[in-house]
């Protein structure tokens, strides 16, 4: 096959099939987009905050979110860090 004839076949499978190679790069280009935005405006553990024990939520696609508290450190910074919940409260065994 020389050089003209692969530029031909190229130029006309891309003719035939734009229309699908299209919508498939648009979906792949939205989807990228949703996942950067929402990392983009999601706090994350470390990462400075402004209001002492605020809540916020940590979105991650694929999991389920996760409450970030503003928490003090010892150098004196505001930093967003996992909440640590209580343990759970035994149930009574029998109630009377």
């Amino acid at each position: 096959m020389t050089m003209r004839q692969a530029q031909s076949y190229l130029q006309t499978y891309l003719r035939r099939h734009w229309a699908n190679l299209q919508a498939a790069a648009l979906g792949l280009a939205i989807g990228l987009t949703l996942f950067l935005g929402i990392r983009a405006i999601s706090p994350h553990p470390g990462e400075a905050c402004t209001q002492l024990g605020q809540i916020r939520e940590e979105w991650e696609i694929g999991a389920p979110t996760q409450q970030l508290m503003c928490v003090a450190t010892l150098d004196g910074d505001l930093r967003y860090d996992h909440i640590i919940p209580p343990p759970p409260k035994k149930k009574h065994e029998q109630q009377y």
